[in-house]
């Protein structure tokens, strides 16, 4: 996918300013948009789905010591820092660690919207700047659902007789309490630490009781290379 498929002024056009007038922002333009599309995220989105998340990201800014992001706080936005730089940190007052520093063009925040999980750790703005975020809700919509493949349960079954195993990512005593024949446990929670011991060999069919835990899981393990597509609707559906 070329940038030349993507369209241009996007930037400018969030900001409300047009290139070349008075005010308009010294952000390059191409060069957000190309760290955007290197991240892995990325990558597979279509040039409609990524104009589409593009057209829905909004600009913030940030002075000198606001916190972008706080540690324990849900995951709301993910973002891409377009000015300034920000230090990525860990616990608070004087047991604060300094983990990391972001410079321009760093895009971060996806972790707590992909895990559904809470932030674990803190980002705070060094100097004044600016961000581009897109919100939890379009990033589901334009992000992370264009990139699962759903089935409905008669091609869950097809798929099931040609190969590919259930994979259950419930909780263990729900898995305990009842499951698909032969499927594999793989709870959400402990899906990354566990995910090397699953064979990528084969394809699996994900599903949880309603479809929600199984889309997130499933679009981590896509991330990790594995094949999978995701029972919609879930066991509510059998």
């Amino acid at each position: 996918m070329g940038t030349e498929t993507v369209k241009s002024g996007w930037l400018s056009k969030m900001f409300g300013r047009e290139s070349g007038s008075e005010g308009a922002i010294d952000v390059d333009e191409d060069k957000v948009l190309e760290s955007i599309r290197q991240s892995e995220l990325f990558s597979d989105l279509s040039p409609q789905h990524l104009n589409d998340m593009l057209a829905r990201m909004e600009s913030c800014s940030y002075k000198e010591g606001d916190y972008v992001i706080r540690e324990g706080e849900e995951g709301d936005y993910y973002y891409a820092l377009v000015k300034g730089h920000a230090v990525v940190t860990k616990g608070a007052g004087e047991s604060e660690t300094e983990l990391a520093r972001l410079d321009v063009l760093t895009c971060f925040g996806e972790e707590a919207l992909i895990s559904n999980a809470k932030r674990n750790a803190s980002i705070r703005m060094l100097c004044d700047g600016l961000v581009i975020r897109l919100s939890k809700a379009d990033f589901n919509e334009h992000v992370k659902e264009p990139l699962l493949e759903w089935v409905n349960p008669l091609e869950a079954m097809e798929a099931i007789r040609k190969g590919r195993r259930w994979l259950d990512v419930r909780s263990d005593d729900e898995y305990q309490r009842g499951h698909m024949q032969h499927a594999l446990s793989l709870p959400l929670e402990s899906l990354r630490a566990m995910a090397e011991t699953v064979d990528k060999s084969t394809g699996y069919v994900c599903y949880c009781q309603n479809g929600r835990q199984s889309s997130t899981a499933a679009f981590l393990l896509t991330q990790f290379g594995f094949d999978v597509t995701v029972l919609r609707g879930g066991l509510d559906r059998l």
